[in-house]
């Protein structure tokens, strides 16, 4: 039987396996004797770092077609936000001599919250004609890429519709996607799975039965690695449950994901077992959560989740923890979902999101065009990921923004009987040698029980571990 070779958490031991045509999983690392672990930047250093660092200053020059060009965040002209009671001639006037795209969509983004349709319906119809044909010119900037997204998302949000720009391409053989591309080229995935891993092997320390109840397995290319460290360990079994909602991915996936693990388990002589539940209420975990036994663990990914389904996901997960009484509950989260939560329990506006969110997205296409600057097809690699994974996630979250339940906001916030931990020595050194081995402009930072991917100074994706009180 063909093996598969998956990675193992950086600081522990690299079981080898066979190669296989398993391209799905994350590939192994291997560390150099020359590699560091990169402190921490200083005070100092983050306090240059100002909001606007990952910015490169000229959205318009598209001669070089290496650099990351952006537009330059400026305010907001004050002669738009105010002027609600001018008429529109003057306004598309106005707007006829702006050059600047950030501008132009905060100006939007203001109208559409304000519910001014003239006002939107001007900077819209500006931005369609300065933006038009963005998706199919390969030479168009980076931030003017992105600006069609976000004034996409406006439009959807207007007309109370949202749906990606892009309909799903089927992937070709031996064609990486634009997920595989950042699995691979970028610390993303592995920082998230790895520290979530590590959390789980902390948490269950001593223990033999290990049972992880996955609230998003996916394609379940998170467990390989935690497989590899408890064959290592000897000894451990691994009990895996998906919880299944019509949120997430359809079976055919779970079945794939669990016969890929099955495998991968018999490979290592780990005693393996999967089972899958379908939920829709809390109601339906009562007769598992009397039987589950075992050290249980549940994990939380929304990452890969759109708004809503990332929201009802999560307050899945507020009623769940109290009828399955984990030992502790891991939840990974972007950025921008936490920024998004705590807007919304605030009560703060649209436009401060959007902000936000176009500060966001700006930030982690910069980053992931340093991690593909190696590849001599780097703009192809970013207008994958652009195309399958950024481009809708903007959409997405621009149209959909205040949309939930303010309960819902406050998950994982209210887990009711946890509190958030603090991450152990071994899990913070793992992740910053991790992170060392990319960009020196990634770094990690842990604060209030939340280990961080961060760029420069912006943090884009984190971890965070809860025990009962």
């Amino acid at each position: 039987m063909e093996t598969i070779s998956y990675p193992c958490s950086p600081l522990l031991f690299f079981p080898t396996h066979e190669e296989s045509s398993y391209s799905l999983w994350s590939p192994q690392l291997t560390l150099h004797e020359n590699a560091t672990i990169p402190a921490d930047p200083s005070p100092d250093v983050r306090e240059d770092c100002e909001f606007f660092d990952t910015i490169a200053i000229d959205s318009s020059d598209s001669h070089d077609q290496h650099a990351f060009d952006v537009d330059v965040f400026t305010h907001c002209d004050e002669r738009f936000l105010c002027q609600e009671s001018a008429n529109l001639a003057a306004i598309q006037d106005e707007l006829m001599e702006e050059n600047s795209l950030s501008d132009l969509l905060l100006t939007g983004a203001d109208a559409v919250e304000a519910g001014d349709s003239s006002l939107a319906l001007a900077v819209l119809s500006k931005l369609n004609g300065l933006l038009a044909g963005t998706c199919e010119n390969a030479a168009t900037s980076s931030f003017g890429r992105l600006a069609y997204h976000f004034a996409q998302g406006l439009q959807s949000r207007m007309s109370g519709a949202c749906s990606p720009c892009y309909p799903p391409d089927p992937v070709q053989s031996g064609i990486m996607s634009g997920n595989q591309m950042i699995q691979e080229l970028s610390p993303y995935v592995k920082f998230a799975h790895f520290t979530a891993n590590q959390a789980i092997l902390d948490a269950t320390i001593g223990d033999m039965d290990i049972h992880v109840v996955d609230f998003n397995l996916g394609e379940g290319i998170q467990w390989p690695s935690l497989m590899s460290d408890l064959a290592r360990l000897g000894g451990k079994s691994f009990h895996l449950t998906a919880i299944i909602t019509d949120a997430v991915y359809s079976d055919d996936t779970h079945q794939a994901a669990a016969r890929r693990l099955s495998e991968f388990a018999e490979s290592l002589n780990l005693p393996f077992q999967y089972n899958s539940l379908c939920i829709h209420h809390e109601e339906d975990l009562d007769d598992f959560s009397r039987n589950c036994g075992g050290s249980v663990v549940v994990s939380c990914d929304t990452t890969n989740l759109c708004y809503r389904s990332g929201s009802k996901l999560q307050m899945l997960l507020l009623g769940s923890v109290r009828k399955l009484q984990p030992k502790s509950v891991v939840v990974i989260e972007e950025e921008l979902v936490r920024i998004g939560k705590e807007a919304c329990l605030s009560q703060a506006s649209f436009v401060e999101f959007f902000f936000e969110a176009l500060h966001h997205f700006t930030t982690v296409f910069e980053s992931l065009s340093s991690c593909f600057s190696s590849s001599s097809n780097n703009r192809a690699c970013l207008r994958l990921v652009e195309k399958d994974m950024v481009g809708p996630k903007i959409q997405d979250f621009v149209g959909q923004y205040g949309s939930v339940r303010p309960e819902a906001a406050a998950a994982p916030k209210a887990l009711e009987g946890f509190t958030s931990c603090e991450l152990s020595a071994c899990n913070i050194a793992q992740a910053r040698m991790l992170v060392g081995l990319f960009n020196r402009s990634f770094w990690t930072a842990h604060e209030k029980g939340r280990l961080q991917l961060c760029w420069k100074s912006r943090p884009l994706i984190s971890v965070s571990v809860w025990t009962p009180v």
